[in-house]
C-alpha cells in the first residue's frame, strides 16, 4: 500500500500543473456550495425555530436616529407593569445583561437574565445559576449577592430563547430592573407573547406599541410583530440569492469533473505502454486499478478538503449581504458530508471509466 501512494504521489508530482488546476477548481466547486448550503441549513434551522415556537410575537426596541448616549431607560419595571395589564398578564419578558468580570487567574463571562418568577415557578429570594456559570460563582463573581444561590431547573422553558441558552445564565427576580436600568441595552430586552391568546392580537399590540411610544417616543422607536411570518415574506430574496451561489457551485464542479474525466482518458492514454509492461510482468488488474484510484483519489480529497475548509471559514467570516439580520449563520456537519460523498462518487466514476479501457484491451495492445 505505502508503494502504491507513493507512486501516485509522484504521477501527481510529475503532472503537477494539471494537478494543482484540478485541486484548485475542485476547492472553488466544493467552497461555494458548501457557504451556499451551510446559509440555506441555517435559514431553515431559524424558520423551523420560530415555527415551534408558542410566542409568536415580539417587541422590537430601535434607537431614534442612531442616538449612541440613551438618556433614559427603553424599558422601565414600571412599563412591564403596564405591558401586563394592556395584555392581561399575558406579557412574557426576559432582559439580558452581559456579564463580564476579571481576577488574577481567569476571566467569567455569562449572562443575568431578569425574569417574572411568578409566571416561571420560580422561588423568590433564590438566584438561578446555570451549569456553565459555576466557575464564576465559585470565584465570588455574583452579580446579585442577595439572593440566595440555586442551580438552574432542569425543566426550564427553553421555547424562548433555546435549550443550549440557560446553561451560560444566571437568573435573577424582574425587579432588579430598577437597580440595573443604566446597564439595560434595548437589544438585550426580549418581550414576546402568544397571539393565539387575544381575541384581536392586532389591537393589542397597538396598544403596547401606543404606550412605549407614548412614554420614551423621543428616544426609541417600538414595533410589536411577528417574527416568524416576517421571516418568511423576506427569505423569499435570500432563498434565490442561495440557490444562484448554489447553482454556481455546482455548475464548477459539473466543469471539474468533466475536466477530470478528459484529463485522465488522456493520461490514460500515454501510460497505456507503461500499464501494459506492468501487466505483462505479473502485475495484476487489481493493482493497476489501485494505483490509479489512489492518485484520483488523494487528487479530489485534497480539493475537497481545502472547498470545506474555505466554505467554513466564509460560513463565519464572510457576511456577503445574503442574509436576513438576526439569522445566526452556522456551519452544517451534514453539509461536509455530503461534499465528501460528492468526493466519493466523482472519484468512483472517474476510476470506472478508466478502468473500462484498461479492461477492455489486451495486454499486446496496451503495449503497442
Amino acid at each position: 500500500m505505502e508503494y502504491v501512494v507513493r507512486k501516485a504521489i509522484r504521477m501527481l508530482y510529475w503532472n503537477r500543473w494539471i494537478s494543482l488546476l484540478m485541486v484548485g477548481e475542485m476547492a472553488l466547486g466544493m467552497s461555494v456550495f458548501v457557504y451556499s448550503a451551510n446559509l440555506s441549513a441555517s435559514l431553515k434551522a431559524e424558520e423551523m425555530r420560530l415555527g415551534g415556537q408558542g410566542m409568536d410575537m415580539a417587541l422590537e426596541i430601535s434607537v431614534k436616529n442612531n442616538r449612541e448616549v440613551q438618556e433614559e431607560p427603553s424599558l422601565t419595571l414600571r412599563d412591564y407593569g403596564e405591558l401586563q395589564e394592556i395584555t392581561g398578564g399575558k406579557t412574557f419578558l426576559l432582559v439580558d445583561i452581559p456579564q463580564f468580570f476579571m481576577d488574577a487567574e481567569a476571566s467569567y463571562e455569562f449572562s443575568l437574565v431578569l425574569a417574572d418568577y411568578e409566571i416561571l415557578g420560580l422561588k423568590e429570594g433564590c438566584s438561578y445559576w446555570g451549569a456553565e456559570t459555576e466557575e464564576a460563582l465559585a470565584a465570588g463573581m455574583n452579580p446579585v449577592p442577595g439572593l440566595q444561590v440555586c442551580r438552574m431547573p432542569k425543566q426550564f422553558p427553553k421555547e424562548y430563547l433555546g435549550k443550549s441558552y440557560w446553561g451560560n445564565c444566571v437568573v435573577a427576580p424582574i425587579a432588579y430592573m430598577e437597580e440595573m436600568e443604566g446597564e439595560i441595552v434595548p437589544g438585550f430586552i426580549h418581550a414576546v407573547w402568544d397571539s393565539a391568546e387575544f381575541p384581536d392580537a392586532s389591537r393589542v399590540s397597538g396598544q403596547v406599541e401606543e404606550y412605549l411610544q407614548k412614554e420614551h417616543g423621543s428616544q426609541y422607536v417600538y414595533r410589536v410583530y411577528l417574527p416568524e411570518a416576517e421571516l418568511r415574506n423576506n427569505s423569499e430574496k435570500v432563498k434565490v440569492s442561495i440557490r444562484v451561489l448554489s447553482h454556481a457551485g455546482i455548475l464548477i464542479l459539473a466543469v471539474f469533473f468533466v475536466g477530470i474525466l478528459s484529463i485522465f482518458q488522456l493520461l490514460f492514454e500515454r501510460r497505456k505502454s507503461g500499464y501494459g509492461v506492468c501487466l505483462a510482468c505479473g502485475a495484476s488488474h487489481k493493482q493497476i486499478l489501485a494505483e490509479i484510484f489512489t492518485e484520483i483519489a488523494l487528487m479530489n480529497l485534497a480539493g475537497t478538503a481545502l472547498g470545506v475548509a474555505a466554505g467554513w471559514i466564509a460560513t463565519y467570516g464572510l457576511d456577503a449581504g445574503i442574509m436576513i439580520g438576526g439569522i445566526k449563520v452556522r456551519g452544517s456537519f451534514a453539509v461536509a458530508g455530503i461534499a465528501f460523498a460528492v468526493c466519493a462518487a466523482v472519484t468512483a466514476a472517474v476510476v470506472f471509466a478508466v478502468y473500462v479501457k484498461l479492461a477492455g484491451r489486451k495486454i499486446v495492445e496496451q503495449i503497442q
